[in-house]
């Protein structure tokens, strides 16, 4: 891969420094302040208990209605700090800043410049929506995580079994790429697209994603290649559906191994065991059991129809129409002191809102993409918006109330399409300053608002001036 890095630095020091930079300032925003606010709030009700029943079951004791990974990830975390703010929380952590560094990684893969790669990794960093989802005991964080892996190892993928691969996606010649089957990031990517499908359902948009991606780059490839479509469509297909539907489907099925194994102790098992010591329920049954929960966690998803104050209709995500206020705390004059958290006339809130200063700017980056993609022929602008579309479009037709922070696995991609659009536009002389300025206007919108996004306490002066829409409120 081309070591242009976009600075100041020696090729060699850039390689590992601006990684290491880029941890250190994402792990950095979030451990600090994990533990506030000190108690259980918003989903984390859910979720911390949850894990607690992981660690001291091995399943969840009630009827839940998303898969285990990522409540076994944030039992990790109590494992290691104990069932306290920090412990149920280190694992989102942990993971937001890995995505950080996954999106880092597939920005080289994608940009071949280690400058537009580090632009969409500090976007990223300073992103109010990845920054308060890395700082709660939810699961769209690890969602995220697996989603962005997936793709990095798809590009992976694509670079390894195509050596003739130019930096604009063109072909070089070179040799013949491999056969569909031995494709071990292919099935690596399958992986951990079973482990998003294995912490929420929604991970589905991003398995049809990936497929239409490999499908789609694979045809170009060969006619890129050879001048006409590939004669055999069967062997990629065949290949799509193995790796990213079957591969993902088997993690799937795997991660309820526990759920099998203590059965008597899930909900389902308690119901048709009144003895846990002696469940008469041989495995076929155990089976039955278990996809009757699956069947019944599809009617809730397909039914709920709650009254939800934050319900943002996906259309409003792009413009940040509706974010969630996670934790509120206020204290006025017709309160009790006793009875308030904060200084009397002061605010502490966490709001999941995207930062501005990415999520704005995105929106004029979103055209640009798409001309590049179908006019230039970019495949870096395709991927990301396949990515996009793949993940966002189906939620517009979505039955059910759909909430902000539903959008955490678009994240890493609106900040990749921002980062190249900004990175395309410097060519042109006038627009140079553009990557520093879009990174400068990020990170100046992520300290401006870090109050609504990590509680901080403030006055109600300095809380007005940062609501900026009536619907943040």
């Amino acid at each position: 891969m081309p070591t242009h890095t976009g600075a100041g630095w020696p090729r060699p020091a850039a390689a590992w420094l601006v990684p290491l930079l880029l941890v250190v300032l994402a792990g950095s925003v979030r451990l600090y302040r994990l533990d506030q606010p000190p108690r259980i709030y918003f989903d984390e009700t859910y979720y911390a208990r949850d894990a607690r029943d992981l660690l001291r079951h091995g399943v969840e004791q009630d009827f839940v209605v998303h898969p285990p990974v990522g409540k076994w990830l944030i039992a990790a975390g109590v494992a290691a700090a104990g069932f306290e703010p920090f412990g149920w929380r280190v694992a989102a952590a942990l993971a937001g800043t890995l995505t950080v560094l996954v999106t880092y990684l597939a920005g080289l893969r994608l940009f071949r410049r280690r400058g537009a790669a580090a632009l969409a990794a500090l976007l990223l960093a300073v992103d109010g929506l990845a920054f308060t989802m890395s700082r709660i005991a939810m699961l769209d964080v690890f969602l995220g995580l697996f989603v962005v892996t997936g793709f990095w190892l798809l590009l992976a993928d694509r670079d390894r079994a195509w050596p003739g691969i130019a930096a604009d996606g063109g072909h070089r010649g070179g040799a013949a790429p491999p056969s569909q089957w031995r494709r071990p990031r292919r099935w690596l990517a399958g992986v951990a697209l079973g482990l998003a499908l294995a912490t929420k359902w929604s991970a589905l948009l991003a398995v049809g994603a990936a497929g239409l991606l490999v499908l789609g780059g694979e045809l170009a490839r060969h006619r890129a290649a050879t001048g006409r479509l590939a004669p055999g469509v069967g062997p990629v297909l065949g290949s799509v559906v193995v790796t990213l539907a079957v591969v993902p489907a088997a993690v799937y099925v795997l991660s309820y191994g526990p759920w099998f194994a203590r059965f008597p102790q899930t909900h389902a098992g308690r119901q048709l065991c009144p003895d846990p010591r002696t469940c008469p329920v041989p495995a076929a049954g155990r089976v039955r059991a278990w996809l009757d929960e699956q069947r019944d966690i599809a009617v809730f998803h397909r039914d709920l129809d709650a009254d939800h104050p934050y319900r943002a209709p996906a259309l409003t995500w792009p413009l940040l129409g509706r974010p969630v206020a996670y934790y509120v705390e206020s204290c006025d004059g017709d309160t009790p002191r006793r009875e308030c958290v904060v200084a009397r006339g002061a605010i502490a809130e966490i709001l999941g809102l995207g930062n501005p200063a990415v999520w704005w700017p995105a929106l004029a980056a979103y055209p640009a993409l798409a001309w590049l993609a179908v006019v230039r022929r970019d495949w870096p602008a395709a991927a990301v918006l396949v990515f996009l579309a793949g993940q966002y479009l189906p939620w517009l037709a979505s039955p059910r109330p759909v909430l902000f922070f539903y959008a955490t696995p678009l994240a890493p991609f609106v900040c990749l399409g921002l980062a190249h659009a900004a990175w395309r536009a410097r060519r042109w002389r006038a627009l140079r300053w553009l990557p520093t300025g879009v990174g400068a206007l990020a990170v100046a919108g992520f300290v401006f608002w870090y109050p609504l996004l990590a509680g901080v306490e403030i006055s109600r002066a300095a809380w007005n001036l940062r609501i900026w829409a009536d619907s943040w409120i």
